[in-house]
């Protein structure tokens, strides 16, 4: 299959690194990954923690937008606290939020990319002090996940493979190796999620790449690596994943099951391998061997 003018678009992107950009925070502690369930909605960057601390561009920009908690503005969602957006070489596009209310660079227009913008914060809806920064290419009309352009993060933990399990009526049904299914066309959905490792607890969230394979072909590939706006057939737009074109109700199930794709089953046996990574490399894979009746 030829690549789309976005996945071309995405391949560009990654050489954005070799530009300068940098992580905002002088100590970076992500807390959330891009393309992560928000209930009806993908998140569209990346959250970062680490306490209260000077936020800086992750270039030299210009300031196209700001907005300070509590303004008069009723087209501005009010989600995003106190936050700005500054302009980039190449169409590219940073927006900071939940910024610290008051700590608002004001008068400014032009960052040297060393100035501080702002302090972490909590405006806006937050659970807690956190930065969330997105990334957007204006001239694709796509948001880029943060961690395909700035530097690597130190990462050791493997994604986790929690459970694969079939549908191909209602119910969907735990797979396990030796479990029989009937033959035909099945959804496969799996509960996976990535884990932080700084912590002692399960802290879940979202991997970036996906592999379904069937006896050794690849049946399914999804990548969290963009968004892009996609019409619905009822005409609504709605954000979808750049390489699949999935939007967010095609791919979540609930907030950690996902839908991965279709497979042909037919008598016989036959193995379901999954694959999931994680930005930094860490790969977990399981396989399911399965007996296929008629």
């Amino acid at each position: 299959m030829k690549p789309t003018l976005l996945a071309l678009s995405l391949a560009a992107a990654l050489t954005w690194p070799a530009a300068g950009f940098d992580w905002p925070l002088a100590k970076v502690v992500l807390t959330a990954t891009f393309g992560e369930s928000r209930g009806d909605h993908f998140h569209a960057g990346v959250d970062l923690g680490g306490g209260v601390q000077e936020v800086r561009p992750i270039a030299a920009g210009e300031l196209v937008f700001s907005f300070e908690e509590g303004e008069d503005r009723a087209s501005v969602p009010v989600g995003l606290g106190s936050y700005l957006v500054l302009q980039h070489q190449g169409g590219v596009r940073s927006l900071y939020s939940h910024l610290e209310a008051g700590s608002v660079r004001r008068g400014e227009r032009l960052f040297d990319g060393i100035g501080p913008l702002g302090r972490v914060g909590a405006t806006g809806y937050s659970l807690g002090k956190h930065l969330h920064l997105a990334i957007i290419d204006t001239e694709m009309r796509s948001l880029i996940n943060p961690l395909a352009v700035l530097p690597p993060l130190p990462d050791r933990q493997a994604p986790v493979v929690k459970e694969l399990l079939l549908r191909a009526g209602r119910e969907a049904v735990a797979a396990r190796s030796g479990s029989s299914f009937r033959q035909g066309t099945t959804e496969v959905l799996a509960q996976l999620y990535d884990l932080r490792e700084d912590v002692s607890f399960a802290w879940r969230m979202a991997p970036y790449r996906i592999s379904l394979y069937q006896d050794g072909r690849e049946v399914a590939a999804l990548r969290l690596d963009g968004l892009h706006e996609k019409l619905e057939r009822d005409g609504t737009p709605r954000l979808a994943l750049l390489e699949s074109g999935l939007s967010f109700g095609e791919l979540y199930e609930s907030e950690w099951l996902l839908r991965i794709g279709e497979v042909k089953l037919v008598p016989g046996q036959t193995t379901l391998s999954l694959f999931v990574a994680d930005y930094a490399g860490n790969e977990t894979s399981r396989d399911f061997l399965l007996t296929v009746t008629d």
